[in-house]
């Protein structure tokens, strides 16, 4: 059997075009699946937010410098968390994100510092940050340094979160004061 080499050429790109198609629209098709798996996830989460312990902010450290536990500025309030004594006591178990973001301003000298913060639990050490800024040989005079360590856990109810520094001194209360924040998020109970 003898076939024209230009029979056969339109067959192939017939072909081709025929999967070119197919493959369009068995993309075009997951897309759409996976936007609409999204608006469904967004939605449920809209649904929850209300009901959920929400945010809780401290911004500011107050200028406690003998400390080395801070004490932080009351600036919000949310269902679930309360502010006592520099600390934040849960109210309701569950999964929460924790985050500490600390600005620190060191003018250096002929030392190094390290720079250390620490997340605690019920007076625990759970989560820390540690840098070491003023190398010897550095032509720098100030430096700021910022430090956020984050943590996700299960708390229960009357847990207490709080934070710590090994050199108040250096914590920058002056310059940015409100970078310097403690946050939680409630994850899921």
């Amino acid at each position: 059997m003898h076939v024209p080499a230009d029979s056969a050429a339109r067959h192939l790109g017939a072909t081709s075009r025929s999967y070119l198609y197919i493959t369009t629209a068995t993309l075009g098709l997951c897309l759409v699946f996976t936007v609409a798996t999204i608006m469904v996830l967004v939605v449920q989460k809209t649904d929850s937010v209300p009901n959920s312990p929400g945010i809780f902010h401290l911004k500011g450290v107050s200028k406690h410098l003998s400390q080395s536990k801070l004490s932080w500025n009351k600036d919000s309030t949310a269902h679930g968390v309360i502010h006592e004594d520099g600390n934040l006591v849960i109210q309701i178990p569950g999964w929460y994100f924790i985050i500490c973001q600390l600005q620190f301003h060191v003018q250096c000298s002929n030392h190094s510092v390290d720079l250390k913060l620490e997340i605690l639990i019920n007076e625990e050490v759970k989560k820390q940050a540690l840098v070491t800024v003023c190398e010897s040989g550095m032509q720098t005079k100030n430096i700021y340094q910022n430090l956020s360590p984050f943590l996700l856990d299960k708390l229960h109810v009357n847990t207490t979160v709080s934070v710590k520094v090994d050199k108040f001194q250096y914590v920058d209360t002056d310059t940015f004061p409100l970078e310097n924040v403690l946050s939680i998020l409630f994850y899921s109970s």
